[in-house]
C-alpha cells in the first residue's frame, strides 16, 4: 500500500472522529455546537450560534454560570468571568459569555472563545471558592485541635520539608521527639485531593514517623480517588470525637 493511501485513510478517519467529538444539532432554529471542552463537573460545552443576517450571535447561553452554582462557587463567578471574557476578546453580561456581531469568517475563533471562556471562568470560580472554605474550615479545625492538645502545642500553619519540597502545613501539632501530627482539612473536589495527596506523600518519603491526616466531612462521601489518599494518610472526619483525634495523632 503506498504512503499516500495510508495517508489519505489516516485524514479519513481522523475526519470521522473530529466529527463525532465536535456536533452540531438544530433546535427549533438555534444552532447548538457541542464542543470537546469539559467543565469541572465533566459535562461538555455546548455554545448556541444564531444567525441574523450575515452576522452571528455565539453564546454558552449561561451554562459557566449554571456550573458553578452546582458547586456553590456562583458568587465568585461574574468577576472572574468578567476576566476572563476579555482575555478570550469577547463578553459578559452577567448571565451568559458571548460574542456579538460575529462574521462568518470569525465564527469559528468565536465558538472556540466563548467556550473555553466559559470553562476557565467555571473553573477558577470554583477555585476560589474552594480555597476560602477550605480557609474556613482549617479554621475550625484549628480551633478543635487547640482545644483537643493546647494551645502552647499547636500551630496554626508550619513549614514542613518533604523530600523534594517545604510545604505549608496547617494544624500542625508538637509531639514529643520532635515528632508532628498535622490535620489538613480535605474536600472532595479534585483540586483539594490532588494538593493533599502530593503533599503527604512527599511528606511521608522524609518523615515515617509523622501522623498525617485528611480531615474529611465524611469519608463514605470520598470517591474512589479520593481514597487513595489514605495510601499514604490517615482520614479523620470533622465530627470525630476528641479521643480519635488523640488516637490519630499518636499513629504514624
Amino acid at each position: 500500500m503506498s504512503k499516500s493511501v495510508t495517508s489519505q485513510e489516516t485524514i479519513a478517519r481522523v475526519r470521522e472522529a473530529l466529527a463525532r467529538i465536535a456536533t452540531v444539532r438544530d433546535t427549533d432554529g438555534r444552532m447548538l455546537v457541542n464542543l470537546p471542552i469539559m467543565y469541572p463537573s465533566g459535562a461538555m460545552a455546548v455554545v448556541e450560534v444564531v444567525r441574523n443576517q450575515d452576522r452571528y450571535w455565539v453564546s454558552d447561553m449561561g451554562h459557566g454560570l449554571l456550573e458553578t452554582e452546582f458547586m456553590a462557587a456562583d458568587s465568585y463567578y461574574g468577576r472572574v468571568a468578567h476576566k476572563a471574557a476579555e482575555e478570550f476578546g469577547v463578553d459578559f453580561d452577567g448571565n451568559s459569555i458571548f460574542a456579538l456581531w460575529v462574521t462568518e469568517g470569525r465564527l469559528e475563533a468565536a465558538i472556540i472563545c466563548v467556550a473555553n471562556a466559559s470553562n476557565r471562568a467555571c473553573a477558577e470560580a470554583i477555585r476560589q471558592a474552594s480555597e476560602v472554605h477550605a480557609r474556613r474550615q482549617n479554621e475550625r479545625i484549628f480551633a478543635r485541635i487547640v482545644k483537643v492538645f493546647g494551645e502552647r502545642f499547636v500551630t496554626k500553619s508550619a513549614p514542613i520539608s518533604g523530600a523534594h519540597a517545604s510545604w505549608d502545613a496547617h494544624n500542625v501539632v508538637v509531639l514529643p521527639n520532635d515528632r508532628r501530627a498535622v490535620f489538613e482539612f480535605m474536600s472532595e473536589h479534585q483540586n483539594s485531593v490532588s494538593s493533599k495527596f502530593l503533599m503527604f506523600t512527599d511528606i511521608r518519603k522524609a518523615h515515617a514517623d509523622f501522623s498525617l491526616n485528611a480531615v474529611v466531612r465524611s469519608i463514605d462521601g470520598l470517591d474512589e480517588k479520593a481514597q487513595l489518599v489514605g495510601d499514604i494518610a490517615n482520614f479523620v472526619e470533622i465530627k470525630a470525637s476528641d479521643e480519635v483525634f488523640r488516637q490519630y495523632a499518636r499513629a504514624a
